[in-house]
């Protein structure tokens, strides 16, 4: 396969594979990492794939690597650095004192937090989804696909200023339903 080939494929599947990466992991970082190395395995096996199913592959694909990562969450993913200097003064960094004296993981406190706020998002993307499918699609190709309302209207099939009346509702929805539940996390 020529690289302007699979410049063209990539263009044409990689909102839908972040998309599937997105939908089990709720994180556009991790959903970019998923993408990356889903369109790696694809490189790797597209003499095996039929071109009439690249968009079925794909998805498949990056889902399966999402939950794969998703299983492995619980293990821990260390990061090598190149200098060892760095490496001790991040260690140095990762602990601090709180105000009773005692000892506190940095990272860990970082890491709790990232879970809660995960675990948060999750839940109202689930609230969005059950609530208002066209709400929960604007959020999404918003938030995590980076599309504008354009691009929005005319993937749902609407106009802009129903784009932007749906998504007005929508955050009021949300502000109503989950702004105490996020002020206290």
């Amino acid at each position: 396969m020529t690289e302007e080939k699979f410049r063209e494929i990539f263009r044409q599947y990689y909102r839908l594979v972040m998309k599937a990466a997105y939908c089990v992991l709720f994180d556009a970082d991790l959903s970019q990492d998923i993408c990356q190395e889903t369109f790696l395995k694809f490189l790797e096996k597209v003499d095996t794939v039929d071109k009439t199913r690249y968009a079925e592959w794909l998805t498949v694909c990056a889902r399966r690597k999402a939950i794969d990562f998703c299983k492995k969450a619980y293990q821990v993913h260390e990061v090598v650095t190149a200098d060892r200097a760095e490496k001790e003064d991040t260690d140095k960094m990762a602990q601090r004192s709180d105000s009773g004296g005692k000892r506190t993981g940095f990272y860990n406190d970082d890491m709790a937090q990232m879970m809660v706020h995960k675990e948060f998002t999750g839940t109202i993307l689930n609230s969005l989804k059950a609530k208002n499918t066209d709400w929960y699609e604007i959020m999404v190709r918003t938030h995590v696909m980076g599309e504008n309302d354009e691009e929005i209207a005319c993937a749902l099939g609407i106009t802009i200023g129903n784009v932007r009346t749906k998504r007005h509702r929508m955050m009021e929805w949300l502000k109503q339903r989950s702004q105490s539940e996020y002020e206290s996390l």
